[in-house]
């Protein structure tokens, strides 16, 4: 038999076995539990929408560029792109008007996991690259949230660079024209992007889109501040259903000198030590990740709370007024 220090070198062992036997993510679990990660940012992809019926871009056969020939578009990204919108903005509008933030899609349960991530202070920034809207309905603080179409800057025509007026770009709860810069009216923009028509500017006459990001266009001043700041205080990484192909943001794993964990269907990036690749859907993941640390009830409760956003387009008041459009003018600063 073996001695007392014999068996203290096993039970070590055995314990450490235990530890790594641990999957990944309850090992997220237990960063999160034990004040490890106090500042966690987000950078979200269009993976955490597919829940809500929104297909992601990329994946063959069922992503967003699979299903784009009905428009004749002369390549996928052009229905994202500002040169052609000015050609041909129908794409678009008609695109627009199937993806439209509230009318058909709420908030998943992922983006009410960021959102309690917010409410209990433990989210730093959420950099998206959604035009869904979903993050916004969802109630992440629109100074937590960063998104290639959330612009909080001062508004600009990309014509001439005339400077306009000062406000907040949400997503496409925002527009402006496209060639004299002005603010658009974001209602009648709207009626007219859902009646399958394109908005023109009621000064100009040109093109007006809603405030989001399309290639050819520079990112907000905003965005470059807050990473270079964001990413000296990250302390854990959550990379969620993106495909890490388009810049900036297949860069941004590589600036944080943090652990990274991966919530994907599959693997996107180089991993090093210290990184977590929890592979399945988002949602999936972020079910068992709140029963691991005991929030299932407050991420369900907080779910249903978007839930309204369905069923508020056809609710009128006495103003006639739907209450999704009270809700996006309450939350416009």
């Amino acid at each position: 038999m073996g001695n007392s220090q014999d068996i203290d070198i096993l039970t070590d062992q055995v314990a450490g076995l235990e530890v790594a036997e641990k999957e990944d993510i309850e090992v997220l679990a237990d960063w999160i539990q034990s004040g490890k990660a106090k500042r966690i940012t987000v950078l979200s992809g269009a993976g955490v929408s597919v829940a809500a019926g929104i297909p992601d871009f990329r994946t063959p056969g069922t992503g967003l560029y699979s299903n784009l020939e009905k428009y004749n578009l002369p390549y996928p990204e052009a229905v994202f792109d500002v040169s052609y919108y000015r050609k041909n903005p129908q794409p678009f509008c008609t695109l627009a008007k199937e993806l439209w933030p509230g009318l058909q899609h709420s908030p998943t349960l992922t983006h009410s996991f960021l959102k309690l991530l917010s409410s209990k202070g433990l989210l730093l920034r959420n950099y998206s690259q959604n035009i869904d809207g979903l993050e916004f309905l969802a109630g992440i603080p629109a100074e937590e949230l960063v998104n290639w179409q959330v612009e909080v800057d001062l508004s600009h025509c990309i014509a001439t660079a005339r400077l306009w007026t000062k406000r907040v770009k949400i997503s496409m709860f925002s527009a402006s024209c496209i060639d004299c810069g002005r603010a658009a009216d974001s209602k009648k923009v709207k009626d007219t992007i859902l009646a399958a028509h394109v908005p023109q500017c009621s000064f100009c006459s040109g093109k007006v889109k809603p405030d989001i990001v399309f290639f050819g266009e520079s990112l907000p001043d905003r965005f470059h501040r807050l990473l270079s700041q964001d990413m000296k205080e990250t302390d854990l990484l959550l990379i969620m259903g993106t495909s890490l192909q388009v810049a900036p943001v297949s860069m941004i794993p590589n600036q944080v000198k943090c652990s990274r964990v991966l919530f994907n269907r599959e693997k996107v990036m180089k991993f090093e030590s210290g990184d977590v690749f929890i592979e399945g859907n988002c949602d999936d993941n972020v079910e068992k990740l709140c029963s691991l640390l005991n929030w299932t009830e407050e991420l369900t409760e907080m779910n249903l709370k978007t839930r309204f956003n369905e069923e508020a387009v056809h609710l009128t008041d006495e103003l006639g007024e739907s209450s999704l459009y009270r809700l996006e003018q309450e939350q416009e600063y």
